[in-house]
């Protein structure tokens, strides 16, 4: 029983305990007043008749006496009035034999009330002549008292609801901080740091808040401490300090990961800047204007090249470059040579003009299965195709001998893939250390017209120029729902693209298919990049709390590839993060790879949010994420996607 409950049902007690007594008290006292009141009512008429009777000038004459009696009789409320001579002998008798049937008998029965008598002695002169006995009916003191008692029953009970409800009403406003405090207690449990603003009155309730609300501060103080030491680690490890750009060491892990062909990741451009003669412009004009041109540079790179996923890093002192899957590099005529001729603007800005400093911007494509070696070779060679067309010229070398033909054919053939359904659902599943499953992670693939199986990285660049991945979302969800009726025991995670987030109609579907199918919400989980979850903050954010609020699990992808703070968490409060597949190419050798990643998982472990290390291919790989507090795994250690 709530504390709540036990003060209400002790202070009612009290109340009806002592109202109770109030009114026993009362009622005994009005009894003991009229049974005073019948006592002297009875006395003052045997007085008064008496001495009426005694003087009488014939004391034989017992019709005046009767006369004299009965109109005292009629006049008051008596038992009865008689009349004895000196024997004992009645002479006359008048009673009242009424019934009192305005009290009910067990009031009567309950409450004993005596009848009391009085005499007095008749004479004539010195002689006595007969006694006078009267006693008062108790019919109007059990009226009256009836009466008390049924008004004292009546405001008592009156008072003790409104005491009780004043009771129940008081010790709602007085409890409320003990019922906030509870809350806290909850979201600390949870590791929420919930602050109470508005501190109880009652003393002892307002230092048990202040002293909560010292703890969570304590602990969102250590939260954003490891976040912010996370984000040291990160920017130590990754970042470019002059351009804030990522270094070499973060563009090799990346480039990797996104070449690696068991990835399902798409085929896409890399460009590179290269800017000749810096040492001239930093030995004319100071190694500071350098790295303003460099800083300036970058920021061009990331204007002109604005693209889901684009990756930007700064490779040495004088190159930078840029990685943008999924997109193909005929696209990028405009964007390269906008990029090219931005240094005239920017040293006259600089006021560096003399300055004999001038850029070749080159770039080629990239698709997974490609070494990195002959990727790099590729763009050296555009970049000195670029140096032999002159200064500020931009060069694509273009590797992909696709006819725009062919190109069309394949959009043919994609548009028909998706209007035939020909769409199946394979899983990989993420093991604890125990080897039990946490979740399986859904892949769309394509059943070709010839029965072979085709990779997201065959179709999705297709499938997003012909504006269909709204499509290919809705597809998967509808055959995970639908594999889930029939296997309510599986844990499904989907991964959600730009594309139902920037779309209210498709996720206001999304939500009611949600609401339809309840029962099946804690076996899904939706996975969106961290690149959504920070630069699109305003559309993602609603659209992760009403997939909360649906019972859905919510997991970020590509943890950690994203420069800058991890504090997010604290707010967003994800079930679980996947790390970027780029961590797992080096975590076994790179020392600042494996702090940047421990990190990451004591920040994620505070708040009890799951890690899950993915393209984890070996023992040793295993081992290294698992000294480092790693405790879930996802990759072709455990096994290729297969069939859902």
């Amino acid at each position: 029983m709530s504390l709540n409950k036990q003060m209400i049902m002790f202070i009612t007690t009290m109340v009806i305990i002592l109202l109770v007594g109030t009114f026993w008290l009362n009622m005994n006292n009005t009894k003991n007043f009229l049974q005073e009141q019948l006592q002297s009512h009875a006395q003052d008429t045997a007085t008064s008749l008496g001495l009426s009777l005694s003087s009488l000038a014939d004391p034989n004459d017992i019709s005046s006496m009767e006369t004299m009696i009965n109109a005292v009789f009629d006049r008051g409320y008596y038992a009865h009035i008689t009349l004895n001579d000196m024997d004992n002998i009645t002479l006359y008798k008048r009673e009242n034999t009424k019934s009192m049937e305005a009290v009910p008998d067990w009031f009567i029965n309950a409450i004993q009330l005596e009848a009391p008598s009085a005499q007095a002695l008749v004479q004539t002169g010195w002689i006595p002549i007969g006694t006078l006995d009267i006693a008062s009916h108790t019919g109007y003191a059990y009226i009256e008292l009836w009466k008390t008692v049924r008004n004292l029953l009546m405001w008592f009970s009156l008072a003790a609801v409104f005491a009780i409800l004043i009771v129940i009403y008081a010790l709602k406003i007085m409890l409320k901080p003990l019922k906030d405090m509870e809350k806290q207690a909850e979201a600390i449990v949870k590791k929420e740091y919930l602050i109470q603003e508005d501190l109880p009155t009652t003393i002892e309730f307002r230092s048990v808040v202040g002293a909560m609300n010292a703890m969570v501060n304590k602990l969102k103080t250590v939260f954003e401490r490891d976040a912010n030491t996370a984000e040291k680690l990160q920017k130590m490890a990754y970042q470019d300090s002059v351009t804030e750009l990522s270094n070499r060491r973060h563009f090799e892990m990346i480039i990797d990961s996104l070449l690696d062909p068991s990835e399902e990741n798409k085929p896409g451009t890399i460009l590179l800047v290269r800017v000749n003669e810096l040492k001239h412009l930093n030995d004319q004009f100071g190694y500071l204007v350098g790295d303003k041109l460099m800083k300036a540079l970058a920021q061009q790179l990331q204007i002109n090249l604005k693209h889901e996923n684009s990756i930007f890093a700064r490779l040495n002192g004088t190159e930078l470059v840029a990685v943008i899957p999924g997109l193909n590099g005929t696209l990028l005529k405009t964007p390269a040579e906008n990029i090219a001729v931005s240094i005239i603007g920017i040293l006259s800005d600089l006021q560096a003009n003399k300055a004999d400093t001038w850029l070749s911007v080159a770039y080629t494509d990239f698709e997974p299965g490609q070494s990195r070696g002959p990727l790099l070779a590729n763009l050296d060679f555009a970049i000195e195709q670029a140096d032999k067309a002159g200064k500020n010229e931009a060069y694509y070398y273009n590797t992909n001998n696709q006819t725009s033909e062919q190109s069309d054919q394949a959009l043919a053939l994609i548009d028909q893939a998706i209007s035939e359904n020909r769409f199946v659902l394979f899983q990989q599943s993420a093991y604890a250390t125990s080897r039990k499953i946490h979740s399986q992670e859904l892949f769309i693939r394509l059943k070709d017209i010839d029965g072979s199986i085709r990779s997201a990285a065959y179709f999705m660049p297709a499938v997003e120029r012909l504006n269909r991945t709204q499509q290919i979302d809705q597809m998967v969800i509808k055959l995970a729902l639908n594999h889930l009726q029939l296997n309510q025991d599986k844990n499904l995670a989907i991964n959600l693209s730009k594309s139902i987030i920037e779309d209210n109609i498709f996720q206001a579907e999304l939500l009611n298919e949600l609401k339809n199918n309840k029962p099946l919400c804690p076996q899904l989980s939706f996975e969106l990049p961290e690149r959504l979850i920070t630069e699109l903050k305003g559309k993602s954010w609603p659209l992760v709390n009403k997939l909360k609020q649906q019972g859905v699990n919510i997991g970020i992808d590509h943890f950690g590839s994203r420069l800058g703070n991890m504090g997010y968490l604290q707010d967003l409060h994800p079930n679980y993060v996947k790390l970027d597949a780029a961590f797992s190419k080096a975590i076994e050798n790179d020392q600042q790879t494996r702090d940047y990643v421990s990190g990451l998982c004591e920040l994620a472990d505070s708040l009890d949010i799951d890690v899950i290390a993915m393209t984890v291919e070996n023992e040793s790989q295993l081992k290294a994420f698992s000294e480092l507090g790693v405790k879930y795994f996802q990759g072709y250690h455990f096994g290729a996607p297969s069939a859902l």
